[in-house]
């Protein structure tokens, strides 16, 4: 922790030194670390953005009619039932055998 504290003091001593003996070019690169990050931002974004639109394209969509939600939902619980059912034969089989 003690490291990290002297060393920004260092690069903060160091900036303001190059700023008083040079204030222009100081401030030239003050100006550039401002405008070069917000402009790589961008850029990311903007190449982040076009490589999702070329790639949904290629998604496929599925889609269910609303009428056919509750056969499929009626279907899924029946054959829950029936595996649960068999599970439960299952344990009395092996209920029944281990006596």
């Amino acid at each position: 922790m003690k490291r990290i504290k002297y060393a920004l003091i260092v690069a903060a001593g160091i900036s303001a030194l190059a700023a008083i003996m040079y204030p222009a070019e100081t401030f030239l690169a003050f100006l550039a670390a401002w405008l070069l990050v917000p402009i790589a931002v961008i850029g990311c974004l903007a190449y982040g953005l076009r490589e999702y639109m070329k790639d949904r394209k290629n998604r496929i969509m599925v889609s269910i009619k609303r009428n056919d939600i509750p056969t499929r939902l009626m279907e899924l619980t029946h054959k829950e039932y029936e595996l649960k059912r068999e599970k439960e034969i299952l344990y009395d089989d092996i209920g029944k055998n281990r006596m």
